[in-house]
């Protein structure tokens, strides 16, 4: 299975409205950031990926698009050379090679230590119960996530704002690699059409996984 899927669904929902409470919680890391979480229902946006290995040189760069609504519905797609399309609908999800003509179907894990998804598209309150919380003001507003839970498939996540809008994320996984995702043209709270249901197309291998 490709290195791409194993970061796909950190992403994040935010609002205007929650970046103005970051005034009223100047010393609450966890309350800021479930706040910028809480509010809003869809996001769409490209993105730019980049792999690195523990040593810090590049393993892979893609590019894409995703569309998301909570609860748990997700559509990223990452454009050829490496096409590989990602759906959830908050019951199963679908991972779709079209170059090898396979598609993956599993039950979509409501486990935070295992998919950081559940964080981001999901149940917000938990964050503090999962993750030791901590923001800084640089350029951006950053949020670094650390998981107290030691076996987390990630040792570290950072979540970068600019006023309202998530500008990156860095991801650092638990064998020492580490992923960065840049987002540009999001657009939040927009009426989403997409069908988060995925049907795999003739003649393609279907692997299920439940």
């Amino acid at each position: 299975m490709r290195q791409l899927i194993t970061i796909v669904f950190l992403f994040s929902f935010f609002a205007d409205t929650a970046v103005s409470e970051i005034k009223n919680y100047p010393l609450d890391c966890t309350k800021n950031l479930q706040n910028l979480l809480s509010f809003v229902e869809t996001i769409s946006a490209d993105f730019k990926q980049i792999n690195y290995t523990e040593k810090n040189a590049i393993t892979q760069k893609a590019y894409g698009y995703l569309v998301a609504k909570k609860p748990g519905n997700i559509r990223w797609v990452t454009r050829a050379p490496m096409e590989q399309h990602i759906i959830t609908n908050n019951k199963n999800i679908w991972i779709y090679d079209p170059d090898l003509e396979q598609v993956t179907v599993s039950k979509f894990i409501q486990d935070l230590n295992i998919n950081p998804a559940i964080l981001l598209i999901g149940d917000t309150e938990e964050a503090g119960l999962i993750y030791d919380i901590n923001c800084i003001k640089t350029e951006f507003f950053d949020f670094i996530l650390t998981p107290i839970n030691a076996e987390s498939l990630y040792k570290k996540i950072q979540i970068s704002f600019k006023n309202n809008t998530p500008v990156i994320m860095k991801l650092w996984g638990s064998l020492g690699h580490r992923s960065e995702i840049y987002f540009t043209k999001t657009q939040l709270n927009k009426k989403i059409t997409s069908n988060f249901q995925f049907y795999p197309p003739d003649g393609v291998d279907v692997i299920e996984h439940k």
